[in-house]
């Protein structure tokens, strides 16, 4: 029988945070996206074997370790998909208050993505455009790059969602432009709510980059990092960035839990 996610790029996969003491943070949003994505491509999938793997992985991380753990579902068939399973992996989180403190570097991707491919709204493991630039990025001492749409849009970075500051106003692509809908993205814009600050789903081009007061980027193991530039675009770190950093804190504390022995 194949491996379809080997050979074809045909699986799914979520990473979490995990905290001291084992525990995750806004595990069922990533759950959902999971089931979402294999509804969509007619994946296999089963809440509770993706939660028994999760939980045979959590035992395996000292409980005063903060961690990466990936969760992989992988496909397996002749000419469909016949049956699939999860697969786990973890690893030490660096330390990131450096980069908290004086932001990250970011540059552009060098070529377009097309806004309609639901490859950009899931995560599947057919993600070598993604790899290929986060790599090249790095290998230029920047933290990410930034893709356009078909039409010239900023959607997202190679592993992060994109946020900008205008005049005490925040804007990140819409989903329409073709982004994969981050489940800390979801957060911050629930955060914003509470905290009376102004946030606006908006189209961003790069030549708007040069009117933004600040940036930063999102995903479920950084949470918030503010970005110091854009290529040659360089940004302050406003208040607004530590505000939010400060409430996606708060909701952490009442979010974590454990899944238990």
């Amino acid at each position: 029988m194949k491996n379809r996610t080997l050979l074809f790029g045909e699986g799914m996969f979520e990473t979490f945070r995990v905290y001291e003491g084992r525990r995750l943070a806004f595990a069922e949003d990533h759950l959902d996206r999971m089931a979402a994505g294999c509804r969509f491509f007619a994946i296999l999938f089963s809440r509770g074997k993706a939660i028994k793997a999760l939980k045979l992985a959590l035992e395996e991380i000292p409980p005063d370790t903060e961690a990466r753990l990936r969760l992989t579902l992988i496909s397996h068939g002749d000419h469909c998909v016949e049956k699939t399973a999860f697969q786990t992996a973890w690893e030490p989180l660096p330390e990131m208050k450096d980069r908290q403190a004086s932001g990250v570097r970011l540059t552009m991707a060098p070529f377009a993505k097309f806004s309609g491919s639901p490859l950009v709204r899931f995560k599947t493991t057919a993600c070598l455009e993604n790899i290929f630039v986060f790599n090249q990025a790095h290998s230029q001492g920047f933290f990410d790059a930034l893709f356009v749409n078909e039409r010239g849009e900023i959607t997202e970075g190679s592993i992060t969602n994109v946020f900008f500051l205008s005049k005490g106003h925040i804007l990140t692509p819409p989903t329409d432009a073709g982004l994969l809908p981050g489940v800390t993205r979801k957060q911050i814009m629930e955060i914003a709510d509470v905290l009376g600050l102004p946030l606006t789903e908006s189209t961003v081009t790069p030549a708007d980059l040069n009117r933004f007061d600040g940036a930063f980027v999102t995903n479920s193991v950084i949470e918030i990092l503010p970005a110091s530039c854009v290529d040659d675009t360089h940004y302050a770190i406003p208040e607004m960035i530590t505000a939010l950093q400060e409430g996606y804190q708060r909701r952490l504390e009442s979010s974590l839990f454990s899944f238990g022995p």
